[in-house]
């Protein structure tokens, strides 16, 4: 078992590395250069391998991530497309974003059954049975657009469709981090079961910074079909009560 995890662990490092210095050598040389020349507006590297972000780069990077990553995926689509080379195999294909970013209808269906099994058959939102059931984001897609496991919960199509991409409200809420915290080992099964990326930290920290964003807006956070609420600092009080009860 020791050498088992000593040499899992060499893999990591030696992908991890690897990596680094791919992503340092190509797209971090070349990001910043446009009309002939370099502007460092967003890093500067100080040593070989190095980068140091510029004040404020991180948090517009958060806060517009869902604008960047559709940008830079629809830029890498188009790169693929023209290539000469992929003709042959893509042919006039309109689906390849879908086929090279979307979760799998398998995986959904996967994590679908198991959410079945760990929460009933019942509504998250309105607890009511169901017979057609949706997955639903309980953070919004559009504001993190990302499959996480411990994000998904099961919903009626009316209900889901209702809410949307707004924050639930704050009686969800409360219930999705008491659920967060006492089913995140069972959701990181299904998660791993149904080929999704699981992890309850980042999950917990994109809602706390989904809700903190929301109120500094003065956003109104979904109850139910037709019915919304301000989100108000006590929604942020749940975070520190929830942190506080671990």
């Amino acid at each position: 078992m020791i050498a088992v995890a000593v040499k899992t662990g060499s893999r990591a490092a030696y992908l991890l590395s690897a990596v680094t210095q791919t992503v340092s050598a190509q797209p971090l040389t070349y990001l910043q250069n446009f009309g002939g020349g370099t502007d460092e507006f967003l890093y500067d590297r100080p040593a070989p391998g190095k980068v140091r972000m510029k004040p404020g780069v991180m948090y517009c990077m958060r806060r517009f991530q869902p604008l960047v990553q559709q940008l830079a995926r629809s830029h890498w689509v188009g790169h693929i497309k023209g290539n000469r080379r992929n003709r042959s195999i893509l042919g006039d294909a309109d689906d390849l974003e879908e086929f090279l970013f979307s979760t799998s209808r398998q995986s959904l269906i996967a994590m679908a059954q198991g959410l079945r099994r760990l929460d009933g058959a019942s509504c998250f939102y309105c607890g009511t049975g169901m017979t057609s059931v949706d997955v639903d984001h309980f953070i919004p897609f559009v504001q993190y657009p990302r499959d996480i496991a411990h994000n998904f919960v099961l919903a009626h199509p009316t209900c889901n469709r209702s809410k949307s991409d707004m924050l639930a409200a704050k009686k969800h809420l409360a219930r999705w981090l008491e659920r967060l915290e006492r089913r995140a080992d069972d959701l990181t099964q299904l998660g791993v079961q149904a080929g999704l990326v699981a992890d309850a930290a980042v999950c917990r920290r994109v809602a706390a910074w989904g809700y903190s964003t929301g109120f500094a807006s003065g956003g109104a956070a979904w109850v139910a079909p037709n019915s919304f609420e301000p989100i108000d600092a006590s929604y942020i009080d749940c975070f520190a009560r929830e942190y506080r009860s671990r």
